[in-house]
């Protein structure tokens, strides 16, 4: 797994999918503009995470759609890492704030 660290790396990596054509619509959240693939993003995270403990997030949930989704392959560990370093290019942590 080659490690992107700018926005400009995750741009050319996910060319072409649903991912990145959802990034720029946007819909609200606790009334603040959200882009669809943010959303996304997150609760893919979450569904990953609960996958690799052996927890179908829901009953029609596909990993391959995820897959498909955000154009990443290897299984749900790896997956979620991938998408948690996606969202740290997206909004960095502030780490001084801690």
């Amino acid at each position: 797994m080659k490690k992107i660290t700018t926005l400009a790396e995750l741009q050319k990596v996910v060319e072409g999918t649903k991912f990145a054509q959802d990034m720029t619509t946007s819909m609200s959240v606790n009334g603040n503009p959200m882009p669809h693939g943010y959303w996304n993003l997150v609760c893919s995270i979450r569904d990953c995470k609960m996958y690799a403990l052996g927890i179908k997030p829901t009953r029609h949930w596909k990993i391959s759609d995820v897959k498909w989704y955000f154009g990443i392959k290897g299984n749900a560990k790896q997956m979620a890492e991938i998408l948690e370093m996606y969202k740290n290019i997206l909004v960095p942590e502030n780490k001084e704030a801690a």
